[in-house]
């Protein structure tokens, strides 16, 4: 999973990871459990930001992902990224903690 991988990445920036199975953040963000599901989510003191824009967000974080964030404000290319995120997301299933695409979740059958 990719936010155990960076977790020590952003930890040392003042973030901090929490499950979106976890009662306490479906309290925070307000949302039904199925649509904390859908998107990861960044909370910062300026807002919440889902999907994409958390991703474009955090890489703006890091001196090495900084492109992703330069690139996605490129015309037209935010809109490829959200489109990109959205595909994604619908396209791969969350079992047992562990996530995967729908394609290879499908050949698994």
């Amino acid at each position: 999973m990719l936010a155990q991988r960076f977790r020590r990445v952003f930890e040392k920036r003042g973030y901090g990871l929490a499950a979106l199975q976890d009662p306490r953040v479906a309290c925070l963000l307000g949302l039904a459990p199925e649509d904390l599901m859908r998107e990861m989510r960044v909370v910062t003191e300026g807002g919440v930001y889902g999907g994409a824009d958390a991703a474009v967000y955090l890489a703006k974080q890091v001196w090495w992902a900084w492109p992703i964030y330069a690139t996605s404000k490129l015309p037209g290319l935010g809109y490829v990224f959200r489109r990109g995120y959205r595909w994604l997301a619908d396209h791969r299933s969350c079992t047992s903690g562990t996530m995967q695409t729908q394609e290879s979740h499908d050949a698994q059958r």
